[in-house]
This record gives structure tokens, C-alpha cells and sequence, in this order.
């Protein structure tokens, strides 16, 4: 999505939240929660980021565009991860027809924007990056933009966190290098 955060439309998920949550002090509760975010020329958008209730809030909101794609398109592979997602297919027309369902319904539905740099269609061959990753049909590693933020952040604190996220998605070449800067971050930093 485009500027997922600073674009929920207030009025959308408080209504869902009512649809769901019975409770008069909860409902109060959440809608000061919402209600403290900034309006963007009048109209109440955008909910606080920085918190955990940011992301059960994207949840929420999102379940709405779960429950179109599952339930009203059928569509077979959806994946998504807080406010990015996919939809696979192996009809090409069907997957283009899915796709202008999917942003009608997020623009006239969600209020949302699909953000044109990531609405893409494209062939397992060629290889999807999603969340950092690259996915091809015989494997995946890292993207180069991961390694180079990894590099910048390693230090003897999270050497763990990051050889744990290596074994799993890097290829032996990115696993070779990381190894190497574990080695100069151990034996050079002082």
C-alpha cells in the first residue's frame, strides 16, 4: 500500500472495530487511541505509529481485503504480511482480473492506494523480492538492500539475530561473506 499508515481512513476501521467489539469502554478506548493521530485537511486518516497497536490495527483493517480476496475472488495463493501482499496465479488473465478487483476494492472499500512501485506482475523466473527476500521456483536469498543493512548494523550484540536470519534465507555465497564480517566484527572492533 501506499503510505499504508498515515492513509487508514479512521471512520472505516473504528466502524469495523464496532462491528466486532461490544463493549462501550473498549470502543471508547480505541476511538481515543485512532482519534489521536493528526487529520490531513480535515478528514480523520492515519492511525499512531510506534506501538504494538499499530500493527493489530493494520490487522484489523486488512482482514477486510483477506476476506474480499478469499472469499469473493477464491483466489488460491494470497499471502500477506502486514500492509504488503501477493496474489498468485497461474492464469495471467485471471491474475490481471484479480489485480483490478483487488485495487478497486482497496480504493473504493479501504480508501487505500496500491503503491505503484511494488504493483507488479511478475514470472517466478524473474525471480519476487517480498519482505527482503527473493523468491525464485529453485530457491531464495536475500536481497542485496538486507545485506547491505545487515553489514551496516552487525555488531558483537546481534551477531546471533542476524547468523540465525543467514542460515536460513542466505545463499552459500551470502552466508560465506556474512561469515567474514562476523570474523572482522569479533577480531578488529575494539
Amino acid at each position: 500500500m501506499k503510505k499504508f499508515f498515515d492513509s487508514v481512513d479512521q471512520e472505516t476501521l473504528l466502524k469495523n472495530f464496532s462491528l466486532r467489539i461490544k463493549d462501550s469502554t473498549t470502543l471508547n478506548l480505541l476511538k481515543e487511541v485512532v482519534g489521536s493521530f493528526t487529520t490531513v485537511a480535515g478528514r480523520k486518516v492515519g492511525i499512531p505509529i510506534g506501538n504494538l497497536t499499530s500493527q493489530i490495527f493494520a490487522n484489523i483493517y486488512l482482514n477486510e481485503l483477506d476476506r474480499f480476496v478469499k472469499h469473493t475472488l477464491k483466489v488460491k495463493a494470497y499471502l500477506r504480511y502486514g500492509d504488503d501482499f501477493i496474489l498468485l496465479e497461474n492464469d495471467l488473465g485471471k491474475l490481471k482480473l484479480f489485480r483490478a478487483q483487488t485495487v478497486d476494492f482497496l480504493r473504493n472499500e479501504l480508501k487505500l492506494q496500491v503503491n505503484p512501485k511494488s504493483d507488479r506482475i511478475i514470472k517466478p523466473a524473474h525471480g519476487l523480492k517480498f519482505l527482503g527476500i527473493k523468491f525464485w521456483p529453485s530457491g531464495r536469498n536475500l536481497t542485496k538492500r538486507n545485506l547491505r543493512r545487515i553489514q551496516s548494523r552487525l555488531n558483537t550484540k546481534n551477531i546471533s539475530s542476524y547468523s540465525g536470519l543467514m542460515k536460513k534465507h542466505g545463499n552459500s555465497k551470502q552466508v560465506k561473506r556474512f561469515n567474514w564480517l562476523v570474523y572482522e566484527k569479533l577480531f578488529t572492533d575494539e
